[in-house]
C-alpha cells in the first residue's frame, strides 16, 4: 500500500530539479559580457600600467603610492571622509526611509518623488548651490549677520564641514531609497503581534525592525562608501587643499604630469582599500548580529 508520499520512479526528476537552476544561467550572459567589458578588462588594463616601469615591470609606482609622503596621507584622508559621510548618510536617511516606509502606499508616491527629485540634478549644479549658500556672502552668513549672531562673515567654504555637508547631500537620496527597499519586504504583522504580546512601540521597533532593517542599513553604507571614494567635483568645489580627494589626485597624475604608471597605482590602491572596507564591514555585520545582508537571520 501507498504512504500517501509520492516517490519518483527513478532520478530523472531529481536529475532535471538539479539541472534546472543550470539551465537558467544563460539569463546572465548580457551582464556577464557587460561586467567583462566595462569593468573587468578596463580594471585589468589598469592593473597592467600600474606595474610598467622605466625598466618593464616594476613595484615603483606602488612603492610612491604607498610610501611615506602625500599620497599616502590622502589615501587615509579619502578612506576616513568616505567613512564619515557613510555615517552620516544613514543617521541622517534612516529615520527618513522609515518615515517612508510607515506611510500607506498610496502617500508614498509624492514622498518619493520628492526624494528622486534632487538626482535629477546634476551633481555640478547642486554642488555650485551650496557655493552659493555657504560662501562669505551666501544665504547662511547673510542670515547670521542679519540677526546679529555674529560681526562678520565665517569661514564655511573650503572647510572639511562644507565638503560633509555637500557630499551627504549628494549621496542621501541614495542611501533614503536602499533602506527604503528593504523596510518595505519586513512583514509589519510582527510588529502588530509584539503589541499583543504586551511589548511597547519601541520595544517592539528595537528589537524586531530594528534587526530586520539593519542589513539594508549595512547595504547603503556600503554603496554611499564606495561612491564617495570616487568624489572628484564637490571636494574640488567646496573643499581647500586640505580636503584633496585621491580621485583629484589620480586626475592630475593623468591630464597634468601624464604619469600614467603613478595614477594607475594609486586607482588601483584605492580599488583594494574600498574592498578591504567594505569586505571588513559586511564580515563584522555578520558576526556581530548574525544576520545576513539582506536582513534575515542566517
Amino acid at each position: 500500500m501507498s504512504d500517501g508520499v509520492a516517490m519518483p520512479r527513478d532520478g530523472k526528476g531529481a536529475a532535471r530539479g538539479r539541472r534546472a537552476p543550470l539551465s537558467s544561467l544563460w539569463l546572465l550572459a548580457p551582464a556577464a559580457v557587460l561586467f567583462l567589458f566595462v569593468f573587468i578588462l578596463p580594471v585589468g588594463e589598469v592593473a597592467l600600467w600600474s606595474v610598467q616601469g622605466e625598466a618593464g615591470l616594476s613595484a615603483e609606482n606602488y612603492e610612491a603610492a604607498l610610501g611615506a609622503g602625500p599620497y599616502r596621507t590622502i589615501l587615509f584622508g579619502t578612506l576616513q571622509l568616505s567613512f564619515g559621510v557613510a555615517c552620516a548618510c544613514i543617521l541622517v536617511g534612516y529615520p527618513a526611509a522609515y518615515f517612508l516606509a510607515s506611510r500607506p502606499p498610496r502617500n508614498r508616491t509624492l514622498l518619493l518623488l520628492l526624494i528622486l527629485t534632487p538626482l535629477w540634478v546634476s551633481v555640478l549644479v547642486r554642488t555650485f548651490g551650496w557655493i552659493v549658500v555657504l560662501g562669505r556672502e551666501g544665504l547662511v552668513n547673510s542670515m547670521l549677520i542679519g540677526i546679529g549672531a555674529v560681526d562678520g562673515p565665517l569661514q564655511m567654504l573650503y572647510t572639511r564641514g562644507a565638503v560633509y555637508i555637500a557630499m551627504v547631500q549628494v549621496l542621501l537620496p541614495v542611501a533614503i531609497l536602499v533602506m527604503f527597499s528593504t523596510m518595505t519586504t519586513i512583514n509589519r504583522s510582527l510588529l502588530m503581534a509584539s503589541r499583543i504580546l504586551g511589548a511597547s512601540p519601541w520595544r517592539g521597533f528595537v528589537h524586531i525592525f530594528l534587526p530586520l532593517s539593519a542589513g539594508g542599513a549595512v547595504n547603503a553604507w556600503m554603496l554611499t562608501f564606495v561612491l564617495a571614494l570616487g568624489f572628484f567635483i564637490t571636494p574640488a568645489l567646496v573643499g581647500g587643499p586640505k580636503e584633496t580627494m585621491i580621485a583629484n589626485l589620480i586626475a592630475t597624475q593623468i591630464t597634468l604630469t601624464l604619469d600614467w604608471g603613478l595614477g594607475s597605482a594609486l586607482g588601483m590602491v584605492l580599488v583594494v582599500a574600498g574592498f578591504a572596507v567594505v569586505g571588513a564591514i559586511a564580515l563584522l555585520f555578520r558576526r556581530v548580529t548574525g544576520l545576513s545582508g539582506h536582513g534575515g537571520s542566517r
